[in-house]
């Protein structure tokens, strides 16, 4: 399954070994995300290494095994997209999600509860994702 993910479930899964970290892995989804993810990752990179309590070579191989699994998708390719995402939320750092979403029409996996203010795009909390995919 085809899943688009924001940046807040990318965070828990590289603080916390939990149900997020093992849906992540799951062999079942395919994850994608806007590129501006990267941004936000180096941004907060220090402050989620240190509530990881991992030591550095072990936080820095579980991000390249996450990132691997990521496909980022760029700006250029999201861009007839980002007039679509816009209407859907004031929030502007959702935009790039919704329209990462609308691109390879997915639904989103995220705990922001501002996007389950719109109804266009499916928004599945990991909470939601556990009971949805419950057998994994």
């Amino acid at each position: 399954m085809e899943i688009t993910i924001d940046a807040n479930v990318l965070f828990a899964c590289l603080i916390r070994d939990s149900d997020t970290r093992r849906l992540f892995f799951s062999p079942e989804f395919e994850f994608y995300a806007p590129s501006f993810m990267l941004s936000e990752l180096q941004k907060y990179f220090g402050v989620i290494k240190k509530k990881s309590g991992l030591c550095d070579s072990d936080f820095s191989n579980l991000v390249a095994r996450v990132l691997v699994q990521i496909t980022l998708i760029s700006d250029v390719e999201l861009k007839p997209f980002v007039l679509a995402a816009s209407s859907l939320t004031t929030d502007k750092k959702d935009w790039l999600y919704l329209a990462c979403a609308l691109y390879k029409n997915t639904l989103i996996w995220s705990n922001d509860k501002e996007f389950k203010k719109q109804k266009r795009v499916k928004i599945l909390t990991t909470e939601e994702m556990l009971n949805e995919f419950e057998t994994l």
